[in-house]
Parts: structure tokens; C-alpha cells; sequence
């Protein structure tokens, strides 16, 4: 299993030291790889190769090349080891009540983080477990509506608390509500090569896409018409041979 940082870590470490936040950081990362290598270590029991854990200044994710087994698992995996994990400091923590200070911080950081990743939003884990046990698409939009109410209530939580975290995670959630929740159309000209209309959106459906020649729309093409073309044509083919060539000659603007 790989590690790695990326370099925004590193601003983000000074940027708590100068306001005094380090300390509350750092346990907050170590409730994050606790999460992280729970959902690494179930994944890599059952069968998942070339995983790798990368640290960034919102969280961690953890990614793997190929397909990842049992899914579903490895998903609940990472909340629920936080929780237990808050459990045992609980349970430290009413045997000995003089470690509670010590452990407060941990242990809220860890029901912190159990509690935002089972929100219905994805990239979360509650957002893509719900999209894997309901794989229509009335639960895409409401996942994808829960990453934008989850992203505004955090920079709103910044603007009245001035935590960074909030900030960072919030920004984080809005970026990818914008790169991959919203609906996102491939965009070619009809001399382009057949193979640039098989683009997929993060979970692998392919994209509708919209066909153009010298500035003007021709064609639009739901992701069955692209897959009738790309099994009826060599790949190499040009889009505008293609469209001329079959079935699906129909124009419209």
C-alpha cells in the first residue's frame, strides 16, 4: 500500500501554526488515516491491488487502479472504525475521567468525521454507498444536491466560526460539485475520430454528447446512439462519416 502527501498539506500545517490550531489538526489527520486505512485494509482483504492512501489539507482518499471487491464493505468501513474507536476512548474516558481532557479532542474528531462521511452527499461515503444500493438516477440528483447543501453549510459554519477546516473541506465539496455532480456533455467537431465521443463521467457511464461543424450544432447523441456508433464503425472513424454512413442520419439544431 502506497502513502502520499500532497505538497497543499504542508500549507495547510503552517497555516494552523500560525493560528494556533496544530495541535487540533494533527488529531483530526489521525482520526482521517484511522478512517482511510480502514477502508485500505478491508479493501485489500477482499482482493483489491495497487491501493494507495493520499493525504490532502481537506482529508484523505484512498484509490486504487483496478476494481475494488465487495464495495459496499469497504465503504462502511471507514465510518464505522471511527466510531468504534470513539467508543474505546469513551469507555477510557468514564474508567478514568482524568484522561478526558487528553482524549476530548480525539474522541470528537472521530464522531466528527464518522458523522459527515454517513451524509448523503458524494463524494462521501454515505452519498456512494446510497448510489451503489440504488443505482437509479432520482438518487444521483439527491446525492449530488447533498454535496452542494453540504458544501454551502460549510463555508456559512466558516463564516461564522473562521475554522479553516470548514473552509477547506467546504471548498473541497464545492469544487467537486461543479467538476462532477453537475451534468457534463462531451463536446466534439464532426472531424474528430469516433473514439473521442466514448467519454465517461466518474462512475463510468458514458456522457451524452453534442457534435458541431464550424461553430453550429448538428447532432446531439444520448449515450446509446454513441454506443451503436462505436460498435457499427472502426474507432478511427471520422464523426461525420459516421453519422452519414448509417441509421442515425437525423439532424437537428
Amino acid at each position: 500500500m502506497k502513502f502520499r502527501i500532497h505538497p497543499l498539506c504542508f500549507v495547510a500545517l503552517f497555516a494552523y501554526t500560525l493560528v494556533g490550531g496544530l495541535r487540533a489538526y494533527l488529531v483530526a489527520f489521525l482520526a482521517v488515516l484511522i478512517h482511510e486505512s480502514s477502508h485500505a485494509s478491508v479493501a485489500r482483504f477482499a482482493g483489491a491491488e495497487d491501493l494507495a492512501i493520499t493525504l490532502t489539507p481537506y482529508g484523505a482518499m484512498m484509490t486504487s487502479t483496478g476494481e475494488i471487491p465487495r464495495f459496499g464493505a469497504v465503504l462502511v468501513a471507514g465510518p464505522l472504525s471511527n466510531l468504534l474507536v470513539a467508543s474505546v476512548a469513551l469507555s477510557v474516558c468514564w474508567l478514568l475521567p482524568e484522561l478526558y481532557g487528553t482524549l476530548k479532542g480525539f474522541l470528537r474528531a472521530n464522531v466528527l468525521i464518522a458523522s459527515v462521511n454517513l451524509l448523503p452527499a458524494y463524494p462521501l461515503d454515505g452519498g456512494r454507498l446510497l448510489r451503489l444500493l440504488f443505482p437509479v438516477k432520482g438518487v444521483r440528483v439527491v446525492t449530488s444536491v447533498g454535496t452542494l447543501a453540504v458544501a454551502v453549510l460549510a463555508l456559512l459554519s466558516f463564516a461564522l466560526t473562521r475554522n479553516l477546516a470548514l473552509l477547506l473541506f467546504g471548498g473541497f465539496m464545492l469544487s467537486y460539485f461543479f467538476a462532477f455532480c453537475l451534468p457534463r456533455v462531451t463536446r466534439c467537431e464532426t472531424d474528430e475520430p469516433l473514439y473521442t465521443l466514448a467519454r465517461t463521467d466518474e462512475e463510468g457511464r458514458l456522457r451524452p454528447a453534442v457534435v458541431r461543424e464550424k461553430g453550429k450544432v448538428v447532432r446531439r447523441l444520448s449515450p446509446r446512439e454513441i454506443t451503436s456508433l462505436c460498435l457499427t464503425y472502426p474507432t478511427d472513424t471520422p464523426i461525420g462519416r459516421a453519422l452519414n454512413g448509417g441509421n442515425l442520419t437525423a439532424r437537428y439544431k
